[in-house]
């Protein structure tokens, strides 16, 4: 049996997007690679419309997590089951976007350890497919299932 233990060194006096730790017994851990704006499979030869992403923060976080979603139902986990994520961005000036987006996708849900790096550039679209527009969020998750 899972048992998810949220860690506080002393009681949090407002709310927070995150805890300070988490601790996990029993279950089984999933990690998911970084997922950006980009699909999480792509043809070889590269086809331009299939590197086709929003250019603003609001819509690529929209896909981060639409791809993160659909790892974790292919795993028969959901947003609640996240343990811990690690954001990286190339602007703290857009971390609220990504922090709204992020609500609407996980709800109440903040029981999990978090930490967000900003970075010079993420991952690039492949050059053979002509795309300028640069990526602006990437995330990786560990969630905790009990199979």
């Amino acid at each position: 049996m899972v048992e998810v233990k949220i860690i506080h060194p002393k009681e949090p006096t407002s709310w927070m997007p995150f805890v300070p730790a988490v601790k996990v017994t029993g279950g089984s851990l999933l990690f998911i690679s970084g997922c950006t704006a980009l699909p999480l499979y792509h043809s070889h030869p590269h086809k331009a419309e299939e590197f086709d992403f929003p250019e603003d923060m609001e819509g690529q976080a929209r896909r981060v997590f639409e791809n993160i979603k659909s790892i974790l139902e292919a795993a028969g986990a959901t947003f609640k089951d996240i343990v811990a994520i690690k954001r990286y961005v190339t602007d703290m000036g857009e971390v609220d976007i990504l922090n709204n987006v992020q609500k609407e996708y996980l709800g109440e849900h903040m029981n999990f350890a978090s930490t967000t790096i900003e970075v010079k550039g993420l991952v690039r679209p492949p050059t053979d497919v002509g795309v300028t527009r640069k990526l602006k969020v990437e995330i990786e998750a560990i969630a905790v299932l009990d199979k």
